[in-house]
């Protein structure tokens, strides 16, 4: 939906798609998904950053840290990184993606709900479909959906439209010629 600027014609709405990089808005973005993650399942979280540290990192579990004590948090430092190129980030991105759906459905689903909500807001070629990043065409994703109107609801809405007009014009005043 537009702003109220836009809808009144204050602000011309401008439609630059971004690909090929990575905003910091956009960043900003994604790490607030993995911060709203560790607020919703901090067991989840602790799993997914050990997993990260040493599956994706290659680095010594003993160097990690504990649930108790504390732990090294790898994904959002890695995101913010500005010296990681913005393929590297989504490539991650998409290996977090990986292991929550492996690890819990619920989770899953609304990480990649609320990252998708971001791509779209902040107008990004990319979406999460199936595990995976990738381009679409956001003038197809704009245009507005077309229902499919089978026989018996094309019936129905000849019905309503009829019943409507007849509405309509038994409240007309008559008028007398």
């Amino acid at each position: 939906m537009d702003n109220f600027s836009e809808r009144n014609g204050y602000v011309i709405p401008k439609k630059i798609y971004i690909r090929e990089k990575v905003t910091p808005e956009l960043i900003t973005a994604i790490c607030n998904s993995i911060d709203l993650l560790q607020g919703r399942d901090y067991i989840l979280f602790y799993s997914l950053e050990k997993y990260m540290w040493y599956r994706v990192f290659n680095k010594r579990l003993k160097d990690f840290g504990n649930i108790t004590k504390g732990f090294k948090t790898v994904s959002v430092e890695y995101i913010e990184n500005p010296a990681v190129l913005w393929y590297e980030k989504f490539d991650y991105i998409e290996k977090i993606i990986t292991f929550l759906k492996g690890q819990n459905e619920k989770e899953y689903t609304c990480f990649v709900n609320q990252l998708n909500s971001y791509l779209k807001a902040h107008n990004f070629v990319y979406r999460i479909v199936n595990e995976q990043i990738v381009e679409i065409d956001p003038l197809e994703e704009d245009k507005p959906k077309n229902p499919t109107i089978y026989p018996n609801q094309q019936k129905t809405l000849s019905q309503n439209l009829r019943a409507s007009l007849n509405t309509f014009f038994q409240t007309l005043p008559s008028i007398h010629l």
